[in-house]
């Protein structure tokens, strides 16, 4: 008989034999899930991909994330992000790099009002990309600034990764979403600090905007009332979940009705809109169903050996130095993150790594914000960063891949440099959690 330890060795390198052949990771996921239950099982374990289909339906959490996507894309398909780009630029003024922290500070906005990566890189990138390219920015400061922008997505709520972290691990959504808004300002900051430092210390890579007119401030002012509807639909969303009016999906119907409105009172509620917003939400969440459920198979064949407890038992039984076993598992998701999709990660890494972290006293919400800051280092991380091909398919064409690449590397460095500041000091997660909820 094979022990789950070899088992483990079996799965995963079939894994990423699979993946070296090119073959998408949900076939991979599922055809090793399914034969390692069939070699260990019989046939009859097949049962296992209905469990995991029916686990994916009839989760109440899981509900939220169309329902956020759907959201997401009405913004993006309303052009509310161009609204709100003209009002950066209007009020942006002539200091050196003021258009790029602008920019950085709409993308943090935009974070909040979409919770989806793809829809703020893809909205910025055809808007705000251009416009700093027309300002004679460096095109790959430029490109950085808007691939780092939208992957804050991940961090500010609401965020899909949360949601998913929170189905898998029973940890509450609305402490994750708290848990995420200390750090989600943080590294806003630490990105707008980096721009103002680069911009004094090579002006000509973010010059300032010395031949534009001077603004009026009643036009500024004008400007700044474009906040209103995304900061009425974000307080909409956590301001009733933290309060205890709504639950997440709840919060997320509201949102998903909020946005339609704000489409309507801009006049760009239609039926193309609603058609293109409804197609892209059905895709992403199409893909990501069958990912979900691929994954699953694989984690409930390798939860079902006992492997998970053995080695859990394992590395307590080692009695490591807890930080020492935190940064290796963060090592593990950036090592991972380069090369395979966030959601399976998620659901292959976490049967295994969260009663380690529970068994060594972390708090389960400060090990999810720590695992979503790092799937947001992977989606601007060479050489498979999701966003830097969502960057390469709206760039002007000016831009190469070799400024995406390179305009990724900086902020990847400053996404590290947060991981390791809430590594040392947890309760830039924990305390809005703990004064919210208690």
């Amino acid at each position: 008989m094979i022990d789950a330890y070899s088992t483990t060795a079996y799965m995963f390198l079939s894994m990423l034999l699979l993946m070296a052949t090119g073959l998408p990771i949900v076939y991979c996921l599922g055809a090793v899930g399914s034969l390692a239950a069939i070699f260990l099982w019989g046939f009859e374990a097949l049962d296992i991909v209905y469990f995991a289909t029916v686990d994916l339906m009839n989760n109440l959490i899981l509900s939220a994330v169309p329902l956020f996507i759907f959201m997401g894309f009405v913004l993006h398909e309303s052009k509310i992000g161009r609204d709100l780009f003209d009002s950066v630029h209007l009020c942006s003024g002539r200091l050196r790099g003021a258009l790029g922290i602008g920019t950085m500070l709409l993308c943090a906005l935009m974070a909040a009002m979409l919770g989806v990566s793809s829809a703020t890189v893809l909205s910025m990138g055809v808007i705000a990309v251009p416009a700093m390219l027309q300002k004679k920015y460096n095109k790959s400061l430029a490109v950085g600034i808007v691939q780092a922008g939208g992957a804050l997505g991940f961090l500010i709520p609401p965020s899909m990764m949360m949601v998913m972290y929170a189905f898998i691990s029973g940890v509450s959504v609305g402490k994750l979403f708290a848990g995420g808004i200390v750090p989600g300002i943080l590294l806003s900051l630490i990105y707008i600090l980096y721009i103002v430092i680069l911009a004094w210390l090579k002006p000509d890579y973010a010059p300032a905007m010395e031949t534009e007119e001077p603004v009026c401030t009643k036009i500024k002012a004008k400007a700044l009332l474009e906040l209103a509807l995304p900061l009425t639909l974000i307080f909409s969303i956590l301001g009733t979940i933290f309060m205890g009016l709504a639950s997440p999906t709840e919060a997320a119907a509201i949102g998903a009705a909020g946005s339609l409105v704000c489409a309507a009172i801009k006049k760009r509620l239609n039926l193309e809109m609603l058609k293109a917003s409804c197609r892209q939400t059905f895709a992403i969440c199409g893909f990501a169903a069958y990912l979900i459920i691929a994954a699953l198979i694989f984690s409930k064949v390798y939860t079902g050996l006992g492997a998970t407890t053995m080695i859990k038992s394992l590395v307590l039984g080692l009695d490591p130095n807890p930080i020492v076993v935190m940064a290796l598992i963060q090592i593990s998701f950036f090592i991972l993150g380069m090369f395979m999709d966030d959601i399976a990660i998620l659901f292959m890494c976490m049967p295994i790594y969260i009663p380690i972290i529970i068994g060594l006293g972390f708090d389960p919400v400060w090990f999810g914000i720590l695992f979503v800051v790092n799937m947001q280092m992977a989606y601007i991380t060479p050489p498979y960063g999701l966003n830097l091909f969502y960057m390469r398919a709206v760039a002007p064409k000016e831009v190469t891949l070799k400024d995406i690449y390179w305009g990724a590397v900086p902020f990847i460095f400053l996404q590290g440099l947060l991981l390791i500041l809430l590594i040392l000091f947890p309760q830039l997660v924990l305390w809005l959690p703990d004064l919210i909820f208690g």
